[in-house]
């Protein structure tokens, strides 16, 4: 069993006759793409995937990366030398990623005896991080000349596949008294300049997209905005609505709502735009587990007009795997003798990185407690793939992830996988991850409804 060799509380080791999960061939043993947490952790370890650059101040900065397969959850860890938990007035979060490149902001804490308006520190600050080509490397990413930023970010590399070079595109959203309508600026930092440029007054969207995003709340918090031709004169911003489903409905006055009974989630895979509506059977139910739901899947490719239905499923269809009941025994039916989904609580939909079929849902056993399940459901055969464990303490469940692709351009060589994660852990480290694996091993021991086999397995 392969330790994780980051911070201790991250996860607990799995076992992974019990956890499922695909196998396939791939180039290393780094997953393609993985589920990434937003909040980082603030942890001084290193592994391959560290890289480090300067604040504005130029104080060091490193970021790591502590990847697992989907359905498990990935980690990164920020580590400012010199500072500690208190320097910081936030955990750094994830911003957006695409292909090999991530964004991520830090916000740090004022300075303690200076005045507000002079922190000694700029107190937000971003940084890009790049996977590849070659070595990882980090970027400090100045901020662009905007007073009151108000919009949405993307990255998006430039050149060839096997290009260092990269674009931070910011849509800073402005709004004119009195005018209900939106208008848009284009920000865009070149990593080859490395300046900003910004071009303003972008043709506005039509009045039916202007009601259809009249109002600022999103059940998902992702709105589907292109912005096509960034770097030419006259870049066009285009509003892709959702599938004409009832996921969006509309008031008495003409403006959208979000129906409770309904979440949602939006992907992408190169040009294909993946989306994800899951239906519930009871309204405002959702908290209290034990109903049915219904998953739905559309794709639709940047060229194309329409949406196109891909998959189904309903929660009553999908076959759970006997082997589960060793991780969830809550979840049997003494009458069907079978596994039942949809005991969880559901909290969140995700779709992968890859063009596929697969279902990420974040789940508990009820709304109250600790423990989680990240769960994927192959939703072309209709059946549970894999379960990991998540622990949720202090973390909301609604905008806890991002799919990130960036690992498949991680140019490591299988030592670095191994040796690497290691190297700095002191022997007090090394202590209480033996002690915290030998607890995770007598509870295991000590479980009545955990499969002998399975425990002689992890063991050995």
């Amino acid at each position: 069993m392969v330790l994780s060799p980051i911070s201790f509380r991250f996860a607990a080791p799995m076992d992974p006759h019990v956890a499922g999960g695909r196998t396939t061939t791939r180039r290393s043993s780094l997953p393609d793409w993985v589920l990434l947490h937003k909040s980082a952790r603030i942890c001084g370890h290193r592994n391959a995937t560290t890289a480090e650059c300067h604040t504005t101040e130029g104080e060091p900065i490193q970021v790591s990366f502590w990847l697992v397969d989907p359905p498990g959850v990935s980690y990164f860890s920020v580590h400012c030398p010199g500072l500690d938990g208190k320097d910081f007035a936030d955990e750094p979060h994830i911003l957006c990623a695409d292909a090999s490149l991530v964004l991520f902001s830090v916000d740090f804490a004022p300075v303690p005896g200076r005045k507000f308006r002079d922190p000694g520190r700029r107190l937000t600050q971003r940084f890009v991080y790049r996977a590849g080509p070659g070595k990882p490397s980090l970027h400090l990413i100045p901020d662009p000349d905007i007073v009151r930023p108000n919009g949405v970010s993307a990255l998006l590399p430039c050149g060839d596949a096997g290009s260092e070079h990269y674009a931070v595109v910011f849509l800073h959203r402005r709004s004119i008294l009195g005018d209900r309508a939106r208008y848009y600026d284009l920000h865009v930092f070149s990593s080859v300049t490395r300046a900003w440029s910004c071009k303003g007054d972008l043709p506005g969207l039509s009045e039916d997209d202007q009601k259809l995003l009249a109002k600022a709340s999103h059940a998902t918090d992702k709105g589907i905005l292109l912005a096509c031709d960034v770097f030419s004169e006259c870049p066009v911003i285009k509003y892709i609505p959702l599938p004409a489903s009832r996921v969006c409905n509309v008031d008495g006055d003409g403006h959208p709502y979000i129906a409770p009974e309904y979440c949602c989630d939006v992907s992408s895979c190169d040009n294909l735009i993946k989306f994800v509506e899951v239906e519930f059977d009871a309204r405002d139910r959702r908290s209290f587990g034990n109903q049915g739901w219904k998953a739905t899947t559309w794709n639709r490719d940047i060229s194309w007009d329409d949406w196109r239905v891909r998959s189904s499923v309903n929660v009553a269809n999908i076959s759970v795997d006997p082997r589960y009941s060793d991780l969830l025994p809550q979840l049997w039916n003494d009458k069907t003798k079978e596994l039942e989904l949809k005991k969880l609580v559901f909290y969140t939909p995700t779709l992968s990185k890859d063009d596929d079929d697969f279902l990420y849902v974040m789940s508990k056993l009820n709304s109250g407690g600790d423990k989680a399940w990240v769960i994927s459901v192959d939703m072309k055969h209709a059946a549970v793939e894999a379960i990991a464990p998540y622990s949720t303490k202090g973390r909301p469940l609604a905008v806890w992830h991002c799919p990130c692709a960036f690992p498949k351009y991680l140019e490591l060589t299988p030592e670095d996988g191994v040796t690497q994660n290691f190297k700095r852990i002191s022997v007090a480290d090394c202590a209480l991850q033996v002690m915290l694996t030998q607890d995770w091993f007598m509870y295991l021991q000590m479980s009545s409804q955990f499969n002998l086999r399975h425990y002689s397995n992890c063991l050995f």
